[in-house]
């Protein structure tokens, strides 16, 4: 086993020879199998260890055990101790979530001090349990490389070997270890896919568990093309507004999307529903996650934060107001209708009016009958027939009565609330 971690260590460029290097060890036996090898090796050590405070008599055992082999073996040790339980009540997370951010910024944290690299003692059989986690929940290029042999100041050089042949390389050589009572627990996603699904996968196939360990490797060289592909087609495009033909023309456009959106927090369906919109030319149509919209435009897809809303007003004869932003109104009675309406400048009949009007920006799904049309109509399809840029879309106004859109300012009124000569009130309102 030796030479084959060697042989990978150069291989993937995880260390240079004779390179100083943490170890983050828990006293199980891949961490206690890591600090021999790595040992073995020539590799100067240092131990990192965390005592989580979750198992109580437990896990102060471990941290003696993972100290006193640590003086035996003359590497030296470090050790930390947290409550995990309580970082988890204060920022709301799971436990193990809470153990993992506190256990990675203690190693991370060491890693800066002494600028050293972190060895982590994954292996195969782990990769292949996190792709099976992956690939239940959904994932992309990301999830598919699985476990990787380095991540930032994080290296893995037992990844080219599997759980089978580490338990047999502290056989042979007498490596004492510790065993977490909590891994044979099958409260925990990993623990059922380990003891219960691989066990049974290698029952339908044998050898299942070893041909999804080598496959995990290569999964990741092509996460690599892939990455690298899109990587290129994306050089020098604002990501905020992807053509059309990008994403067309890509030989893989749900992956690139996929790499457009990463982080966002759109579900993997919605990539789906974005290709159909593009396919279709469903110009207008927005899909959000969060603060994240996405929106399909004439030729481009536009990827930006949901523009916040502008501010509102309600209209009504009682207030003294009579201007809000770039707006002014005023009423008037039995006077001659002297002032002729305009897309900017409006003269409503105010008798047909339910108060308080509201003066607001439009919203999705806002609809009205504009003059002369015959029907209704989106105020998003007014905008798009209008070509207003996305950025000034955001800008638009529209006055409400009960919840009709009586008017789109700068555009259009809807039928059947323009003052007449027969009006008795009249509410001039218009665009300054």
């Amino acid at each position: 086993m030796l030479d084959e971690v060697r042989r990978f260590i150069k291989r993937e460029r995880l260390l240079n020879p004779g390179e100083a290097v943490l170890l983050a060890v828990s006293g199980g036996v891949d961490s206690m199998v890591l600090t021999h090898v790595m040992r073995e090796l020539d590799y100067p050590c240092m131990v990192l260890h965390m005592e989580h405070g979750l198992r109580g008599s437990e896990g102060e055992a471990d941290c003696a055990f993972v100290e006193e082999q640590s003086r035996m073996l003359g590497v030296p040790c470090r050790s930390s101790r947290v409550d995990a339980a309580a970082h988890a009540k204060e920022k709301g997370i799971s436990i193990q979530m809470a153990a993992r951010e506190l256990r990675y910024a203690f190693i991370n944290a060491t890693a800066a001090e002494f600028k050293q690299k972190v060895a982590m003692a994954h292996h195969s059989d782990d990769a292949a349990e996190t792709l099976l986690i992956h690939l239940l929940r959904g994932t992309g290029s990301q999830g598919w490389s699985s476990i990787k042999p380095r991540s930032g100041a994080v290296v893995r050089p037992l990844l080219c070997v599997d759980r089978a042949a580490v338990l047999s390389y502290a056989q042979e050589r007498g490596i004492r270890f510790r065993e977490d009572s909590s891994n044979a627990e099958t409260k925990y996603l990993r623990n059922r896919i380990r003891h219960e699904l691989v066990p049974l996968l290698d029952q339908l196939r044998p050898g299942a568990r070893r041909s999804m360990g080598r496959s995990t490797t290569m999964l990741r060289e092509l996460t690599k093309a892939a990455e690298a592909h899109t990587g290129m087609l994306l050089a020098g495009v604002d990501r905020g507004q992807v053509p059309f033909k990008l994403i067309e023309e890509s030989v893989t456009p749900g992956l690139l999307l996929h790499e457009l959106l990463a982080g966002h927090g759109f579900h993997p369906d919605a990539i789906d529903r974005i290709r159909d919109a593009i396919a279709d030319r469903s110009t207008g149509a927005s899909f959000f996650a969060g603060v994240m919209q996405v929106t399909v435009d004439r030729e481009a897809l536009f990827i930006g934060p949901v523009a916040p809303a502008g501010p509102s007003c309600l209209i009504d004869p009682s207030s003294s107001l009579r201007e809000f932003g770039p707006f002014r109104w005023f009423w008037s009675s039995d006077e001659p209708l002297s002032i002729p309406t305009t897309r900017d400048d409006v003269v409503l009949d105010a008798d047909c009016l339910a108060y308080p009007l509201e003066l607001r920006p439009w919203r999705r799904g806002d609809r009205m009958r504009p003059i002369g049309l015959g029907g209704s109509k989106l105020v998003s399809d007014i905008l798009i027939d209008a070509k207003v840029p996305r950025g000034a879309k955001l800008a638009k106004y529209v006055l409400t009565s009960g919840g009709d859109v009586v008017w789109l300012a700068g555009h259009c009124i809807g039928e059947g609330y323009p003052a007449t000569l027969s009006s008795r009130n009249r509410l001039r309102i218009c665009l300054r």
